[in-house]
């Protein structure tokens, strides 16, 4: 992928950059499938500058944590004969040498304060976001976090900011394990941040960008939460979302979690309703193929102890076959459909598959909706 695809930069260029330059540079980032836009918004990663002037959307940009990043940054970009090659963004953010290095650590620039007076719904937030290590989905060395045996949903907002060619939805989570379920076996902390930024455009498609924090002391994450929470609340085109159930935005957790207590404890209306019984039915279909029990027999402890043991099996453990009995006793498989795990990613991602369409229908199945 492009380093710079799926990225949204806003533009505040001085007089130094001519009118021609200027053009060439919203192409190339065209080119390289960037967002432009031309107001700070909740989707906006960086605006560029090409020197460090002094302006209303600098000062905003600053209050919000977006780092201003110097035009030299793309240009480094367009000399570079490697088109996926990565390019060290810290070298070109304008600001301090100290907001550098917090940037460096939890990729925003800790918010100053400022916004807008008048809201009585927005508190201020001290934070130094330096003392929180932001990771990406992919980093290999993320924490372990055991999502779905034990842990709870503390705190959530569902964002979505309209465009005019696209969509862009945010998601917010502080998630939690209960002291009781804690243990250092299969969990680093007992609390993670969770954050997702999902850009959906007619021309591109969806481009997600899922993060996360770590950390044992429950004022950090809520206060990491809350500046988040504040700089996506106070944008221009944002709505909180409260009535609808995302697709394919957020976490297992919550998704399971909006299920089973509606949205806001709201209840499902017919069509919701009728649409998941529709879809039950043909899942009970294929499941009949594949167990060798009933479906509804199966309880949700069980799958998701089911669960647990095929995820056992992709950390590559060494009880990866103790993993693998475990899981066909949990879930008694017909003999066809009865494979090898430890060795078959494919095969492994399949059961993962089933065990999810398991969770959700069984949630659904067994809390009927009100019509």
């Amino acid at each position: 992928m492009l380093p710079l695809c799926g990225k949204t930069f806003v533009l505040e260029l001085g007089r130094d950059i001519r009118f021609k330059a200027k053009q060439e540079l919203i192409n190339y980032l065209h080119e390289q499938n960037a967002r432009i836009s031309y107001i700070l918004t909740a989707s906006t990663d960086y605006v560029l500058v090409s020197n460090d002037i002094d302006t209303y959307k600098t000062r905003r940009a600053k209050q919000l944590g977006i780092p201003l990043v110097n035009v030299e940054y793309i240009y480094e970009y367009r000399k570079s004969s490697n088109e996926t090659a990565s390019i060290d963004i810290k070298r070109f953010i304008v600001t301090s040498a100290e907001d550098k290095e917090n940037f460096s650590k939890s990729g925003t620039i800790p918010v100053t304060g400022g916004g807008n007076p008048s809201s009585s719904t927005i508190k201020p937030v001290k934070l130094d976001l330096s003392k929180i290590k932001i990771w990406n989905s992919d980093d290999v060395e993320i924490p372990r976090f055991d999502e779905l045996t034990h842990a709870e949903i503390g705190k959530w907002a569902i964002f979505k900011e309209t465009n005019e060619n696209s969509d862009v939805y945010f998601s917010l989570e502080l998630q939690i394990i209960p002291e009781e379920y804690n243990n250092q076996i299969s969990n680093d902390y007992q609390l993670r941040f969770r954050y997702e930024k999902q850009t959906i455009t007619t021309s591109k498609g969806k481009i997600s960008l899922i993060q996360y924090a770590f950390s044992n002391d429950i004022s950090e994450l809520h206060q990491l939460y809350a500046s988040y929470y504040n700089r996506i609340a106070t944008m221009p085109r944002i709505i909180r979302i409260r009535d609808l159930l995302p697709d394919k935005l957020s976490s297992k957790l919550l998704l399971r979690s909006l299920f089973l207590h509606r949205i806001d404890t709201q209840m499902l209306d017919d069509n919701v309703c009728q649409l998941v019984e529709s879809l039950w039915i043909e899942s009970i279909g294929d499941l009949n193929k594949i167990l060798s029990v009933q479906p509804e027999a199966i309880a949700l402890k069980t799958i998701i102890e089911a669960e647990a043991a095929l995820l056992d099996i992709k950390s590559d453990s060494k009880s990866s076959s103790e993993a693998e009995t475990r899981f066909y006793s949990l879930i008694p498989h017909q003999k066809s459909f009865v494979v090898d795990l430890v060795n078959n990613r494919r095969a492994l991602i399949d059961k993962l598959d089933l065990c999810q369409v398991e969770i959700l229908f069984s949630s659904f199945f067994f809390t009927p909706c009100v019509l």
